[in-house]
């Protein structure tokens, strides 16, 4: 058992000098009428960062001379620890849903929806509440982050790989996952890579066949299976939890509430009020404001020193 405890330790260890681990909170506002979210489609109350500042929004400091292309590629292979609520407030009239594009949906509404978590109608949250958290230290793809931090889903046939146009192989860095598939293979490809020639020093050539075998490898039992983000994508987005579309007015149950009526309204007075009432209910302009703090770690290796 003493020695179990001391391979952990040593495991953490080693995870922390090879991550970095980064703070950001994020403030979200959205705004927009019933009416107006139901026009816009699949987009309708999404949020993200404007196009172009994502390093700026989610990357470290950029002091210290750090390559922008590698810290672009740092924040795709992020794994996200934690995500808090510092403080939220709605003035929608319905239930909201959200979802995360990093973050794992853990709420479950009875007819099976399920979000990051739920906002509920003319609501306000003064007191940090953690939606979402895990320990990476437990996760199963610790290891990929250990050795192969710099390759991701978007990447991998193309990251440290020189293409030969024309030709039926190509030029693979030894330190490529790749190259660790066949390595682990060794023994039923009757290949003893070690005594391969490399390019350089570096690279192995390799035919495109083997190579996609060994990339299909890789996605189908481990990057499919992964807890990582790309932060570069990071996107919130405001759902209505059982409704067709963002005006669906249903049996008139949301829509009706605060609706009062007069003693000395006619029946016509009451139909005209309440149609005044739900046309109010879609065009209003509604909006959502939430301070969002995510934690989230990514490769050291490609920080600046």
């Amino acid at each position: 058992m003493q020695a179990m405890v001391v391979s952990d330790l040593a495991a953490q260890q080693q995870q922390s000098n090879a991550n970095v681990l980064i703070e950001r909170t994020l403030c979200v506002t959205l705004t927009g009428s019933l009416a107006n979210l139901a026009l816009a489609g699949p987009q309708a109350a999404m949020w993200k960062g404007a196009n172009g500042r994502e390093r700026e929004l989610f990357c470290p400091s950029m002091e210290g001379g750090a390559d922008p292309a590698e810290m672009t590629n740092a924040i795709r292979n992020a794994v996200v620890r934690s995500l808090t609520i510092q403080e939220q407030r709605s003035t929608f009239p319905c239930t909201l849903g959200v979802s995360i594009s990093c973050v794992r949906p853990t709420e479950v509404t009875d007819l099976g929806d399920q979000y990051a978590y739920t906002v509920l109608p003319h609501s306000v949250i003064s007191s940090p509440q953690t939606v979402y958290s895990c320990d990476a230290s437990l996760q199963e793809d610790a290891d990929w982050r250990l050795k192969f931090s710099k390759w991701n889903k978007s990447n991998l046939e193309s990251e440290g790989v020189i293409d030969v146009p024309n030709q039926p192989y190509l030029f693979v860095h030894q330190d490529h996952p790749a190259m660790g598939v066949l390595r682990f293979n060794a023994d039923q490809l009757s290949c003893d890579m070690e005594k391969l020639p490399k390019i350089d020093g570096q690279f192995y050539k390799v035919t495109r066949q083997i190579f996609g075998e060994c990339c299909k490898t890789l996605r189908t039992q481990v990057l499919d299976n992964m807890h990582t983000a790309d932060m570069n994508m990071f996107s919130l987005q405001l759902h209505r939890p059982h409704a067709e579309t963002w005006d669906d007015l249903g049996d008139g149950t949301v829509a009706l509430q605060g609706f009062r009526v007069k003693s000395k309204w006619s029946a016509e007075e009451i139909e005209r009020e309440k149609e005044h009432h739900l046309r109010q209910f879609v065009t209003t302009p509604y909006q959502y404001i939430a301070r969002l703090k995510v934690v989230y770690e990514i490769p050291r290796a490609s920080m600046p020193c």
